[in-house]
């Protein structure tokens, strides 16, 4: 492109929508042609501080696309640049009438504009960011008090009659009666850094397990067991649900089979 004058930023460093825009004058820019345009830019911007010609650069680039019949029908963003893209150097043509009575007043009213949907957009992304770290707080907090609450104990991986299987108590200290589970289980041997299995299966429980109860369960095991006398497995509460199958946190997760919701019990 022959224009050279202009620089499409990736971000605006202003960050504050109030621009003083100290500098330069209100006249009439003249886009007559592109070497005409380049040199009242120059003018205009020839005393900016580096940040202020971005945030001019930005401003004019938007007004650019928003005027030209061509861009100006497709979407703001990445749809605009690709059509700006696609024109080349066609897409100056005409611009002594469709850019014909923009000031560098408009170009200043558009960056202020521009300066404060960014500033908006950071803000809502700094308070979606916190959002998500107090919910993953929230989350952290709850498993581990299920790790406290729901005991699984003399876990184990054995051979059975027709399959192999992975066999453990379980112990409810919740104040209420629990359907089933879902902890991650990582079955390690003596002697190996890496795992040898790692797992995060849900498990339904026959009958459920009422406060104060234990159960000895055992479920399909798929994957090696380690020599025999030397594997151990470690686990990490992930969900409990309660009586009527319903999950009491929130991971995120689709439990197929299971109903739609969260539990109104929580882990105390």
């Amino acid at each position: 492109m022959k224009f050279v004058a202009l620089t499409l930023v990736a971000s605006l460093t202003l960050v504050s929508p109030a621009i003083a825009w100290p500098w330069g004058n209100d006249n009439e820019l003249d886009f007559s042609s592109v070497e005409t345009m380049q040199k009242s830019l120059e003018e205009v911007t020839e005393s900016m501080p580096p940040d202020d010609k971005k945030a001019f650069g930005q401003a004019l680039i938007a007004i650019l696309m928003e005027n030209n019949p061509v861009t100006s029908a497709a979407e703001p963003g990445l749809p605009q640049l690709m059509a700006m893209g696609q024109l080349g150097d066609k897409f100056y043509d005409g611009m002594g009438v469709w850019m014909s009575g923009v000031t560098a007043n408009d170009v200043k009213v558009k960056g202020a504009e521009i300066a404060t949907r960014k500033a908006d957009q950071a803000g809502a992304a700094a308070e979606a960011e916190a959002e998500e770290q107090k919910s993953a707080e929230a989350l952290f907090a709850q498993q581990k008090c299920l790790d406290e609450r729901i005991v699984i104990s003399n876990i184990r991986v054995e051979e059975g009659d027709f399959s192999k299987n992975l066999a453990f108590d379980i112990t409810n200290n919740l104040p209420f009666a629990i359907s089933g589970v879902q902890f991650e289980y990582v079955v390690k041997q003596e002697g190996r850094s890496v795992p040898i299995n790692k797992d995060g299966s849900s498990f339904s429980v026959s009958g459920g397990v009422e406060p104060k109860e234990t159960k000895s369960l055992t479920y399909y095991y798929h994957g090696p067991m380690g020599d025999a006398g030397k594997t151990f497995v470690e686990t990490k509460m992930i969900n409990a649900f309660d009586a009527v199958e319903l999950p009491l946190l929130n991971t995120k997760t689709r439990y197929i089979g299971r109903p739609e919701g969260f539990s109104d019990q929580k882990c105390e």
